[in-house]
């Protein structure tokens, strides 16, 4: 086990996520019973869809077999090994598939044609009726904000500034710790600046937390032949400034971190 794995497991094991859990479990009809949970990691998740629906058969996929040995062996999951654009399963078979935080890797890792295979996979993969449930992060757009940074955390952007691999990041320093810099920077900069110097800094400065505005989702999600029947956003990013100590001088109100989508195959 590699020290970068060690991280990613500490990081997957976090128990923050309980509460978008309980929201994406909260969209699920009570009368699923094959579900596909794409990018499944060590199995928050899968082990929460196991124990909701135990008569059920839970799938989990994802690329990396050592995050697969640490999913909790359960009567009614199964494992596999796959890359998610590339995974081969029966056709016409699950009444549910989640992706759950896992678009914005393939779409920063194997660029747009592979998300395209992979919401055209997922369409293939569902019976008629079933659903596609997306949680992810999103482009809340680049309209500027202005903000006050405690001591130390303007050398951090700095930083991020000069490591971040997929666009440039830009803000004006407007002295006093005080900068201005589009919502889109500032949210990649501060749900990442915890990876700096860290065991997954290179990857975590090879993706983004803003890969699509909802209506560019949404639009993916249309032109693979779903009919979408909700979309929310969930996650203030104010927690961020809190635990960061970043004070806000825009009067505007930030939008929410994630996305939660849910598609039907009709």
């Amino acid at each position: 086990m590699s020290a970068k794995e060690r991280e990613i497991v500490k990081l997957l094991a976090k128990t923050d996520r309980e509460e978008r859990f309980s929201a994406i479990i909260a969209c699920i009809r009570p009368d699923v019973f094959t579900i596909l949970d794409l990018g499944c990691g060590i199995g928050a998740l899968t082990t929460r869809l196991a124990e909701k629906f135990p008569s059920g058969l839970i799938v989990g996929v994802d690329r990396s077999k050592y995050l697969l040995t640490k999913l909790q062996i359960k009567k009614n999951v199964l494992r596999v090994l796959s890359n998610i654009p590339d995974v081969s399963l029966k056709r016409n078979f699950f009444d549910l598939v989640l992706a759950v935080q896992v678009l914005h890797e393939i779409l920063c890792f194997r660029g747009v044609d592979a998300l395209v295979k992979t919401f055209r996979n997922v369409f293939d993969l569902l019976k008629k009726d079933g659903e596609f449930i997306i949680f992810d992060h999103f482009n809340p757009g680049d309209a500027s904000i202005s903000l006050k940074l405690p001591e130390g955390l303007l050398g951090k952007l700095h930083e991020f500034q000069s490591k971040f691999k997929l666009r440039r990041i830009v803000y004006d320093d407007l002295g006093g710790s005080r900068i201005r810099i589009s919502m889109r920077d500032f949210y990649d900069f501060i749900t990442k600046v915890w990876a700096l110097n860290s065991e997954l800094e290179e990857e975590e400065m090879r993706e983004t937390h803003t890969p699509f505005t909802c209506k560019e989702l949404v639009d993916f999600v249309q032109e693979a032949g779903f009919k979408v029947i909700s979309v929310t956003s969930l996650t203030p990013i104010d927690e961020y400034l809190e635990h960061y100590g970043v004070v806000l001088e825009t009067e505007v109100r930030l939008p929410n971190r994630h996305v939660l989508l849910k598609a039907k195959k009709c």
